[in-house]
Parts: structure tokens; sequence; C-alpha cells
């Protein structure tokens, strides 16, 4: 749900954004359209959909649109309207021709994933009164699988942050995309017979297939290479860390990181054995098509960290979506040396991102597997995808 208003016209890329009403529009969608706007940021928001506006008009200003804004709420999935926005932005995106940013508002991003609790139910009652439109569905569910594993920005229930502050933070990201599409160059656009602008063809992107290169000595810099915004990072939240709802191993909580002072969620072990933290970048057609990749686990071993004398163990794979060839990379860390220091980059692996029609799922873990040696004192902020160069 997403109107062109009385306000005036804003140039440059189109942000679109999808949202449930009931949910968020008199708080958070209030305060979020005019930040954006202030920031002269090319906006989009249906305010006509309770009016009869025509769905096909939403997917034309999709189609029109270079970033995408899924708001995922409580009600989100019992909407079909949001459901069938859902499935043209994931259809943009596999296009290559829309970047989407996923906001879990009130939300952990497992339970749109795994369509958990009552925004599971909500779906499931959708699938149940469409029985008839089963291609729809299935569009929607792939939709509500493939968005959320997406690079995004997730607002807790019990976040010490406001609407205000978590707004100002992803109006300072969208801005940093935005320059980072002007620096690197979009598709040349024309007008269309509405007005708006219509992305021209894509250049096919080379043939060459998914490969993978020897580990790299981390650098401190991030550049602005890349074709994702400059430093992806999966939040904790987002991994799978074996034993993280047990709270005697190991405890949650927010930290606040300078420059923006955005709020982070990190992952502290308590006391463990056994140690195995998974995580996915689930297509990376969102990524520049044969540029080098690295996958590196940020974290921080405190003060009086303790049974890191053995090494972990670090595994990167490349799996093609297609089913056809995976690669696979393994080396191993001491992560005693990193004892005292503040965080550190942690390589899981290096590869080379393959063309946009032939996109890959990439798979990141550390992990040792003893049961002779308590460990404590890890913590665990994310995992960044970036270029190497």
């Amino acid at each position: 749900m997403a109107s062109s208003s009385s306000e005036k016209t804003l140039m440059g890329p189109q942000v679109f954004i999808s949202f449930r009403g009931e949910d968020v529009r008199k708080h958070f969608i209030s305060f979020l359209h005019p930040a954006l706007r202030r920031a002269n940021i090319n906006v989009f928001i249906d305010h006509d959909e309770l009016l009869g506006a025509d769905l096909a008009d939403l997917f034309t200003r999709i189609e029109e649109s270079e970033i995408a804004l899924v708001i995922f709420s409580k009600n989100y999935a019992d909407s079909d309207w949001c459901l069938d926005e859902l499935a043209k932005i994931k259809e943009r995106k596999d296009q290559g021709r829309l970047r989407v940013i996923p906001i879990f508002y009130k939300l952990s991003p497992s339970v749109v994933k795994e369509l958990r609790g009552e925004f599971g139910d909500n779906f499931r009652d959708m699938k149940r009164n469409h029985l008839h439109q089963l291609e729809r569905t299935q569009k929607w569910e792939e939709a509500l699988v493939s968005i959320p594993t997406v690079i995004g920005m997730p607002l807790s229930e019990q976040s010490d942050k406001t609407d205000n502050d978590f707004i100002n933070s992803l109006v300072v990201k969208i801005q940093k995309l935005l320059d980072h599409m002007v620096v690197k160059g979009t598709p040349t656009r024309e007008m269309n017979h509405h007005g708006g602008s219509m992305a021209s063809s894509i250049v096919p992107a080379s043939q060459q297939g998914v490969s993978l290169v020897p580990a790299r000595k981390i650098e401190n810099q991030v550049t602005l290479q890349g074709g994702s915004i400059v430093s992806s990072m999966i939040p904790a939240r987002q991994l799978r860390i074996e034993h993280s709802e047990n709270v005697q191993k190991w405890a949650w909580s927010f930290i606040n990181e300078a420059p923006n002072y955005e709020e982070l969620e990190v992952a502290k072990m308590i006391k463990i054995h056994w140690l195995e933290i998974k995580g996915t970048y689930e297509d990376t057609s969102d990524l520049t098509p044969g540029e080098k990749y690295e996958a590196v686990f940020l974290v921080k071993l405190e003060d009086n960290a303790i049974g890191w004398e053995k090494p972990v163990n670090l595994k990167l794979k490349v799996e093609q979506l297609d089913g056809s060839d995976d690669n696979r990379v393994d080396r191993s860390e001491n992560l005693k040396d990193y004892i005292g220091h503040n965080w550190v980059d942690i390589l899981a692996g290096v590869f080379v991102v393959p063309p946009r029609n032939k996109p890959a799922k990439i798979t990141f873990t550390m992990y040792q597997r003893v049961t002779d040696d308590k460990k404590n004192g890890l913590v665990v902020k994310g995992v960044a995808i970036r270029p190497t160069n």
C-alpha cells in the first residue's frame, strides 16, 4: 500500500513503500513519509487505496521505482493487496531492477520468514480464502520467504529506540544507497506516457560462473564498490546460532554504534562447548556480477574470555540456485589472538559474484565441535558481505 500528492515533485530514483495501513499508517508512516521528503527523497506512498485505487496502477509505480521499502508488521500478511505488492516487488528484485530493504516493525525477521505466530496464522487464513488461486498464493508464499532474507532493519518490540530515532537511521541508510547508486551508475531512464520513468532494458551480465578465490588478509577499510549497500550486514539475530535460545548459554542485548548510533542486537556467549554459527545470503543478484566479495564474521572476545586454545573452523559455500555446481572454501582461525580487542573481522571466505541470470546462495559457518573445552566471552554482531577492493 503505498499516491502521489499535491506536494512538490521530487526528482531522482523513486522509493516505493509497501505497508499495512491499519498497523503503521497513523504513526510510523506518518513520521517516515515526511522525513524522506525532507531529505529530498522521491517517495511514493499509496494514500488512495481506500478510495479504490487500481492495483495495476501500483504495479506500474513499483516498476518505476528503484528502491522498495517493505514494512512487515503484525497484520501485513492478512492483506491480499499487500501480498500482491510483495510478489511484484520480488519479481522486480529477481530481475535485478529493484533494491529492497525489508523493515521488521515490532516483529522478528524469523517470524516472517518462517510464517510463525499470528503473522503466519494470518497468511494461512489468506491461503484458505484463495484456494481457487493457487498460482497467486504460491507467489505470495515465495515472496514471504525470499524478501525477509535480504539485509534489512528490525525494530524489535523490546527496543528502547523510538520510531523517530529508527526512522532517522533508515533515512541515512536510504541516502547512502541512493548516493551509491549514483556513484555506480543506474540504467538510463526515459519518460513514459504517464510522466513517470521507465527503466531501459538491462545489459545482460557475462556468462561466467561462480568461482572461489583464496582467502586474503582482511583490510580495515570498507570501500564503495559492489552492487548492494556499501557493506551489507546480516545481524546476529538473523544467524542460526546453536543454543542461542538457551539463556544459560547465550544472552541477547542491544548496543549503539557510531557514526549514526544505530541500535544493534548482539549475542553474547555465556558458556558452551559446541559452537556453530551459520548464516546465508540467499540471492547474489543484489551484488555486482564479476566482483569479488568477502563474508566476514563481526565478533569480539571480551577480556575474560576463556576456552579458545583450539582454533575455530570457517566454511563458505556457494550454491547455484539452478542446482548446478557448488564450490566451497574451508579455513581455520585462532580466536585467542583477539581476546581483549575491539570488534574484529573473521574471514569466512571470498567469492566471485555470478551473472544475475545465474544467481547463487552463499552459506557461511563458524564452528568448533568439541565436548571437553568450555568457552565463553564471544560476542557476535553479525556477518558482513562486502567487496574486497
